[in-house]
Parts: C-alpha cells; structure tokens; sequence
C-alpha cells in the first residue's frame, strides 16, 4: 500500500495542470533549493506545467516514468502542438501496455499523434534513461515545427553506447543545447534520467520553440483530425515499422551511420526521421532515392516495405505459397505483387469482406497499426 501511494504521489507531479500560465503559491517547492535544476522546475512550476507531489514537494531526484516523461514533454509543448481541435483515439489502440483510463492516457495519445516513436509495448511505469527521454523529447519538439540546424558534428565521448536509432534526435538536441554533455564529453545515455534533470531538458524545449521561428511542418493527413482514420505518410510508416520490428545497425561495420540526405534526395539529415530511413535501408528495404516522406502511402506499398522488413531483417522457414486470387489483384503494382501475396499467406494483409486488396487506396494509421501488429507478432512466432 505504502509503494501504491508512493508511485501515485509521484505521478501527480507531472499531471495537466490546466492552462499555462496558472498561478501557485509563492513559497515554491520545498527540496528543490540547492539542486541543479531548481531554477528550471520553479519556472515549469510557474507556467503550469508540473506541480508537487504534495505540501510542495518535487522530488527531484527520483527517477522518472515513461507515464511521467510523456506526460512532462506533452505538457511542456502543448501550447505549440496545436491539439485544440484534434480528436484522439485512445492510446489502448497503439500501446498494448497503456489503458484508454489511465491518468496519463492522453499524453500517450497525443505522442502517438504527433509521431513519437514510442514501442508498441512501452511500460508507462518503467523509468526512462536518459537517451529514451532524449529521443521521445526532440521528436516533440520537431512535432512543433521544422528548424534549420548548423550542420555540425557533435564529439560524444561515450558514443558507442548510444542505441543506434536514437543518435540523430541525440545529436540535435546537444545542437540545440536542450541536452548537455558532462565536463568529460559524455551523454550517459543508458544512465536513468531523474525528475530534475527531466523538468530541466523540458524547460529548455520550451524556450527553444519559443524563441526560434519553425518551418511550418508539411503534412498529407487527412483534414479528419482522428488518429485512426489519418493516413499515414512514408516517414511514419518507415519509422513505425523500425521500432515495431525492431531494426537498427548492429551489423554495421561503420561506428558513424551514414547520411540520409546521401540516400534519399528528399531527406534531411535532420529531419525526426531521417535514422529510421537510414535503418530501414540497410536492412533491404527498398525505398526510391526520391522517397517524398510526407506523401501519403497507397496499401501497397507499405504492405511492400512492412514484408521487406520483415522478410530481410532475419530468417524464416521457407514457405510455399499458391497465389492467392483476388478481385482486383490486377490493379497491382508488378513489382509489388510478390510481397502483397506472401503478406496474404502469412496473414499480416487482408482483403475487405468485397475480397478485394484496394492497392492504390491511401492506408490509414489504424489499418497500418493493425498490420504492423500481425507482422511482429508472426516474427515472434516463427523467427529461427
């Protein structure tokens, strides 16, 4: 009972804590005189972004949930998310371990409808590290707009500990000085980030939006603001499936991934998605040098990419497969047709109760989950 109210106490601190800007007492919290990050948490405290865990209490120094860290992030960024008029779907539709009821279900919602890149079964309760928080906070800045970076390298000491799919937002975000290195060079990305180091990098996402102009962001959703019916644009889809399949370089020989933009003429080596292009790449799957990451995909090709990724990144037993014979599988892509009929016999693709594939149609984000869904659970099944 005694960890129950703990854990609750502890959630209460980064909860909505109504409109920006909402007035508290004067005296501030009470343990965070002396710490590192004090100016930070009271100015967050300020705007209304975090509030104690009771009779003014912070506790900076304990470690930070994902519920925690996404809830912050959100919270943080709302004002430049543009979330007035959007409907969302419940997060229960996206993450296996996050309840439609849960106190921060909306935050998970709205990262998912941003595009941050979270695992499909994220645990809300388990702490973040400092590289997990890193990523899931640039790609919500980067959610607020696109802003033109010096192209530069930035020298982390402790580098090859960084998670491949992670270094790209991790070097953006020491460009943009959200995230620091200590005075040895290193980021500690496998080291779990507290309360106060969390509430300091949000603060320093908020003064950045609010103090550099974005490039307003190009987007093909549909004007239907549901998550679940929005169609889904080439560089969520590759990034989706990276994470769900979980792709990355290991095999790489390289300890620098390559650029994007020396692959993708359209892809900016800073853009959110950029290392997941680059991961989906070496890992076989075909995507055109001329990839437009914001164009809306058809059925088939992210039923192309989704078996490519499945089929290259690791081994299965040889199957046999009689095409199947469907309604208007004459409306196929030649070069597609291969993979939608082996996603067909693996169960991953499905055709509408009309039997047919509809090819050409745009795939929504929830027709996408749903497939990306079936695709890593037949790996899980039958990968050797």
């Amino acid at each position: 009972m005694l960890k129950a109210k703990k854990t609750a106490a502890a959630a209460l601190a980064v909860i909505l804590a109504g409109s920006a800007g909402q007035a508290f007492a004067a005296e501030g919290f009470k343990d965070v005189k002396g710490d590192a990050h004090a100016a930070q948490i009271e100015k967050l405290r300020d705007r209304g972004v975090v509030q104690g865990v009771k009779d003014g209490i912070f506790a900076p120094k304990e470690q930070i949930t994902a519920a925690e860290g996404l809830t912050l992030i959100v919270n943080a960024l709302r004002d430049k998310l543009g979330l007035e008029t959007v409907k969302l779907a419940g997060p229960s539709s996206y993450y296996t371990k996050v309840s439609d009821n849960a106190w921060y279900a909306y935050a998970f919602s709205v990262a998912h409808y941003k595009g941050i890149d979270l695992p499909k079964d994220i645990d809300p309760n388990r702490p973040l590290t400092k590289e997990e928080f890193v990523y899931y906070l640039q790609q919500g800045i980067e959610a607020t707009g696109g802003y033109p970076l010096i192209k530069i390298y930035i020298q982390i000491a402790d580098e090859a500990d960084l998670t491949t799919i992670y270094q790209g937002a991790i070097q953006r975000s020491l460009i943009m000085k959200i995230s620091q290195l200590d005075e040895d060079g290193k980021f500690h990305p496998k080291a779990v980030l507290s309360r106060g180091e969390a509430a300091a990098y949000a603060f320093n996402a908020v003064s950045f939006v609010e103090s550099h102009q974005p490039v307003p962001p190009v987007s093909s959703e549909s004007e239907d603001a549901y998550q679940a019916e929005a169609e889904l644009t080439g560089a969520q889809a590759v990034s989706r499936i990276v994470t769900g399949l979980k792709l990355n370089l290991d095999f790489f020989s390289s300890n620098k991934v390559p650029a994007a933009s020396g692959l993708f003429s359209k892809v900016a080596d800073d853009a959110w998605y950029a290392d997941a292009l680059v991961i989906a790449h070496f890992n076989g799957v075909e995507l055109p040098s001329d990839l437009d990451p914001a164009k809306a995909l058809t059925r088939e090709e992210f039923t192309f990419y989704l078996q490519q990724a499945l089929e290259k990144s690791r081994q299965y037993p040889l199957i046999n497969i009689k095409p199947a014979e469907f309604a208007d599988d004459s409306d196929l892509t030649a070069s597609y047709q291969g993979a939608v009929q082996r996603s067909l016999k693996m169960g991953i693709a499905q055709l509408n109760a009309d039997g047919k594939f509809l090819p050409k149609e745009r795939i929504t984000q929830k027709d996408a989950a749903q497939m990306l869904d079936r695709a890593i659970a037949y790996a899980d099944a039958h990968s050797k």
